[in-house]
Order: C-alpha cells, then structure tokens, then sequence
C-alpha cells in the first residue's frame, strides 16, 4: 500500500479501492509509448515536460522513471536526463543469446503449474496471432502475450522477471526486424507457435524447450545480417 494511502473503510466509495499513485499512473503510460514506438531508443525524456502533461510535481514523474529503469526501457544518467534505453548491435544479439537459454527454462519451470484457464489463454493467444499478419504492431503485441502466457506458471518472479526486462529492451528492434518479414516467415513462426502449444498441453517440458530454443536462434541468425536496422 502507499505510504500516503489509508486502509478502506467498511462501505466507504469504491473509488478508494481502485486507487493507483500517480508514479505508477506515469510509468504505464510512458511504459506504452515505448513499447508502441512512440518514444524510440535514445528518446529524450523530460521530467518538467512530463510533470506538466499530467499535471503532477517531479516527484511522482522521478518514481517512475526509476521504475522503468528497472524495467530496462529507460538509462538516466547525472547531468544528462533520461533517455529511452538504446542497444547496439552486439548488445541485442547477446540478449538474443540469453534469452535463448532463460525461455526453456522459464518454459519448463512454468507448464506444471498453468491452470486450465491459463493454458486456454495460451491456445486463444496463438490462435490470435495467425490472424494479424497484415499488423504488425498487433502481431508484435499479440506474440509477446503468447510467450509471457506460456511462462506465466513460473512459481518464483525472478526468472520472469528478467525476461520480461529484455523483451522490453529488444522491443524496439523485433519491431523492425519485422518489417523484414515475408508471409512465409510468418507461417513459419505460427507452426512454431503451435509446436510451443502442443508440447505446453501434454507437458512435455524438454520439446518444448527445444522448439523455443531453436525459434529463438532462428530470430538470432536472421538479425545478424541486418546490422544497419541498429541506424535507424
């Protein structure tokens, strides 16, 4: 609870109970501008600029932009302000790397713990996907869910945590690596998509792993001749 929140009273107005601080009011709004390209990697973000739109102090706007430097979305640094995170091209293929070996992990952590309505979600996100060919923004959107849904059973929040950090820090460069994309590589990727679902339903952890890790390597090797997306 925040510090300057009161317990709710017996029948006191509902409005009370759904009270959200202005920080993290804040930090989920900026949180969708760069997830949605709208503040692209290297971005300056100024606290007066920010404090003015939503008509709050810098206190709450200095909160989130910690918040989301834990997410890994913004870099502040003395003197110079806040900026949206910016990754070269080494930095991305490392994480490309890790993630590689953190989703089966995550992948094999999370399925004996999913319950049926989570792994109804995972089949409606996949089945979701095949249909947002034609938007891109959607399908990146739609993709994420599909994979944070499958590892949406992992019983600790650590490991989530960190992948949830570098699908945020590489969001910017997926989305352009998308427009790469031919209507084959999507069909290539939603017959990965229904392996992941299969193996996820009949809890067999290790082709899952297998068939995440290799997808991921795949998004690796066709990132690497594509060094000039990183100038844009």
């Amino acid at each position: 609870m925040p510090a300057d929140a009161s317990p709710t009273p017996p029948g006191a107005a509902t409005d009370e109970a759904v009270y959200e601080p202005m920080a993290l009011v804040v930090a989920r709004r900026l949180h969708e501008r760069i997830i949605d390209g709208t503040l692209p990697p290297g971005a300056p973000i100024r606290q007066e600029a920010v404090a003015k739109e939503f008509g709050v102090s810098r206190l709450p706007v200095r909160e989130a932009l910690r918040h989301l430097e834990n997410e890994g979305l913004v870099v502040q640094r003395p003197h110079s302000g806040a900026r949206v995170a910016v990754l070269d091209f080494e930095e991305c293929v490392t994480i490309y790397k890790i993630r590689e070996r953190l989703e089966p992990l995550a992948f094999s952590e999370s399925i004996e713990h999913l319950s049926e309505e989570q792994r109804a979600g995972v089949v409606q996100a996949a089945e979701r996907l095949e249909s947002l060919t034609d938007d891109h923004a959607a399908w990146l959107a739609a993709d994420r869910d599909f994979h944070l849904a499958c590892y949406a059973g992992i019983p600790t929040p650590r490991l989530l945590q960190l992948i949830v950090s570098y699908w945020n820090t590489t969001q910017h460069y997926r989305r352009i690596l998308l427009s790469t994309f031919s209507e084959r590589d999507f069909e290539i990727a939603h017959g990965e998509h229904l392996l992941i679902v299969d193996a996820l339903l009949n809890g067999e952890a290790r082709r899952g792993e297998d068939i995440l890790r290799i997808a991921m390597e795949r998004s690796r090797m066709r990132l690497m001749p594509h060094r000039e997306l990183f100038d844009r």
